[in-house]
């Protein structure tokens, strides 16, 4: 194949096709050859098996006595002999000697010795008909012998089948001349069919072929060679395409080569570019990256130093809020202690008052006493003028004066402790007064107090809200500075990739030869 030229391959399956539908051909024809033969011989058994019949009918009529064995015979020879098939076709029955027993073309043979005799190229075809005839379901039997009224011997062929009991072989042929004629007329007609296929194949492949080298511009090994310079970078291997036609191949390839050269200059000059840029970058990235990473490191320190101050702020606000429940606690207490001044106040004037009743029922008191005393004085001078009959009256009497003055004296001495009760609890009184003026004094100030104390717990809890606010958003900005360094080194590990790929597409770059022109 690699000798050959690109026209003598196009030719190549052509020639292969017609070489291959040649032999196709041929093989239907031998194939439709084998199966006429086949149908032949299968009419041949099938007529042969009638002539067997006809003999077994015969000699069954002999067995069961409706005839004798030599009317049987005779009779079963009769019906062969007026047998015809086809143009041609008859029986003749011979014996395994072999002996002519019936011929209906030629009776002059009959009970001659058929052991000599030959066909016209020298065969014994009777001794092979004897042959044949012993296999249980008979065989064929290739001869020569010409047709009726004819000298001219064509080939022939023969079947045989034996009635073993009579000794009767049963032969019967078909001339197979006309087989071979179809088989040659087949293959003479497929060689012209071909003939004429093939000039009109290699009219339309003519044409194709110069289609395809129209279209290609030159034979492809030229392409093949353009296209392996391309392939190893070389730009400036001349393509002598000036005869190829405007659309084909090789000025396709050439047009390919002019524009990769422009391609490959623009693509060299841009990552030259992209180098000398991105080793910038790379550079602006690494301050970017370090200034970044110092902005962080503050961030995070005041992000600490805010945390802080929030701890601080939240434990001020803690302590405000408990100097407010404090203060609420104090001012309940002095309302309570207030509350108990008023009502002790007030239970003092009631003892006061109560003492004053007292005072009063006990100059009562005095009053029963004294006139009490003046009654036992009355009643001891009454006895005293009633004599000895007064004198129990007169103790009596005296008995109840001194009831009566040790009652004033009592009664004084009670009045004396409660003017001195009185006079204390007025001044206990005084003093109550003065502590529930006191305790109203501190209220007020404890109230004053709880504002200030809730006005710096509100002020401290927006500081709290406010600096957590702020601490957030440090947080937040921490973050984000974070993920900006990051970036920034993500951004320059890309830069630095970049310039790896920019280098390697200039080392790429480099295989092309272009030409100092396009280089410029």
């Amino acid at each position: 194949m690699a000798t050959l030229t690109f026209k003598q391959k196009l030719w190549l399956p052509l020639v292969v096709s017609m070489i291959v539908l040649a032999a196709v051909s041929v093989a239907a024809a031998l194939m439709l050859r084998a199966t006429r033969m086949e149908e032949r011989k299968n009419d041949l058994v099938n007529v042969a098996h009638v002539g067997l019949a006809i003999v077994e009918e015969y000699a069954s009529l002999a067995h069961s006595g409706a005839l004798s064995e030599p009317q049987a015979r005779q009779q079963a020879l009769a019906r062969l002999r007026a047998v015809r098939y086809g143009e041609n076709g008859y029986f003749i029955v011979i014996d395994s000697t072999p002996r002519m027993v019936m011929h209906p073309m030629k009776p002059a043979t009959v009970g001659h010795d058929l052991a000599s005799v030959a066909d016209a190229d020298g065969r014994h075809h009777y001794v092979a008909f004897a042959q044949a005839a012993q296999a249980p379901e008979g065989g064929f039997v290739d001869y020569v012998f010409p047709r009726p009224h004819t000298t001219q011997a064509i080939a022939k062929l023969g079947y045989v089948v034996r009635y073993a009991p009579w000794d009767w072989i049963i032969s019967t042929g078909a001339y197979i001349d006309d087989i071979d004629s179809a088989f040659t007329r087949s293959v003479y007609a497929s060689l012209g069919i071909l003939i004429v296929l093939a000039t009109l194949l290699a009219a339309l492949v003519a044409f194709i072929n110069r289609s395809i080298v129209r279209t290609i511009g030159g034979d492809p090994t030229i392409a093949a060679r353009i296209a392996d310079g391309i392939a190893a970078g070389n730009l400036v291997t001349a393509t002598h395409v000036h005869d190829a036609h405007a659309q084909s191949l090789l000025r396709a390839i050439a047009h390919m080569r002019e524009s990769l050269i422009g391609m490959i200059a623009r693509i060299k000059h841009a990552s030259d570019n992209v180098a000398m840029v991105s080793g910038e970058i790379a550079g602006g990235n690494v301050d970017l990256s370090a200034r970044t990473v110092d902005q962080a490191t503050a961030l995070r320190e005041t992000a600490a130093s805010m945390t802080q101050i929030t701890s601080q702020v939240r434990q001020a606000s803690d302590h405000a809020r408990a100097a407010n429940e404090l203060a609420q606690r104090a001012v309940a207490i002095t309302d309570r202690g207030g509350a108990a001044a008023t009502q002790a106040v007030s239970t003092m004037r009631d003892i006061s008052d109560e003492s004053k009743k007292m005072v009063e029922i006990i100059a009562v008191i005095e009053g029963i006493a004294f006139q009490t005393n003046i009654l036992a004085l009355n009643a001891a001078v009454e006895a005293a003028r009633a004599g000895e009959d007064g004198r129990g009256f007169a103790v009596v009497a005296s008995e109840v004066r001194s009831l009566a003055q040790r009652s004033a004296n009592a009664a004084k001495e009670i009045r004396k402790l409660i003017q001195n009760a009185v006079g204390r609890v007025g001044d206990g009184a005084e003093l109550v007064e003065q502590t529930g003026a006191t305790i109203d004094e501190a209220r007020g100030a404890i109230a004053q107090v709880m504002e200030i104390v809730a006005a710096i717990a509100q002020a401290a809890n927006e500081q709290t809200a406010g600096i957590e606010a702020v601490n957030a958003s440090v947080a937040h900005m921490d973050g984000m500075t974070q993920q900006n360094a990051a970036l920034v080194e993500r951004a320059a590990t890309a830069v630095e990739s970049l310039a790896g790929e920019a280098r390697q597409l200039q080392t790429a770059i480099a295989v092309f030869r272009i030409g100092e022109t396009a280089s410029a």
